[in-house]
């Protein structure tokens, strides 16, 4: 494998460094498409491949490691033009993200109001289930549950789901 890639997609411009084995390394900058990020990112790369005088699928069998990052993500969540959202979260917790562990903006200020959660109370729907802190299940996950919240969900026009379990992150 010849080369690797770092491609960062930004609302304006997608960009690229291509670092080669001996060292050498070359920026490409293409426009972001933020319809589809995928389509810059692929002119991206159709650049690095011409100016190799190879196909994109040549060149694509050279890259050891492409690394991708974005701020597309981050945009979304301070302007609030993501998708419509619904969370799927344990029995108890359905609260815990507004609540922010108790910690405030500012602590002494009674009339501060945090900003608005990005996704409403009544699209948060807790579900039954439990893992421990080794992610062991303790309560199984109930079936109903999650066809209660698909039956909200798409009554609601949800365009994305965001599941949140309690220690999931120890669960394989």
């Amino acid at each position: 494998m010849e080369y690797k890639i770092g491609i960062d997609v930004g609302g304006t411009f997608t960009d690229f460094l291509l670092t080669s084995k001996d060292g050498s390394s070359e920026i490409y900058k293409v426009l972001s498409t933020p319809d589809d990020p995928s389509i810059g990112l692929m002119e991206g790369l159709a650049e690095m491949a011409k100016a190799r005088n190879i196909s994109l699928k040549e060149f694509i069998k050279d890259v050891e490691t492409i690394v991708h990052g974005t701020t597309v993500t981050t945009n979304a969540v301070l302007t609030r033009r993501g998708a419509k959202t619904g969370l799927l979260t344990t029995k108890g917790l359905r609260d815990a993200l507004e609540m922010r562990r108790g910690i405030r903006e500012e602590q002494y200020n009674n009339r501060y109001t945090n900003v608005e959660p990005l996704v409403p109370r009544h699209l948060r729907f807790p579900v039954e289930e439990r893992l421990d802190y080794k992610g062991d299940i303790v309560t199984p996950l109930k079936k109903k549950d999650v066809l209660d919240a698909a039956k909200l969900f798409k009554k609601e026009g949800i365009e994305a789901i965001a599941i949140c379990f309690m220690n999931s992150f120890a669960n394989d």
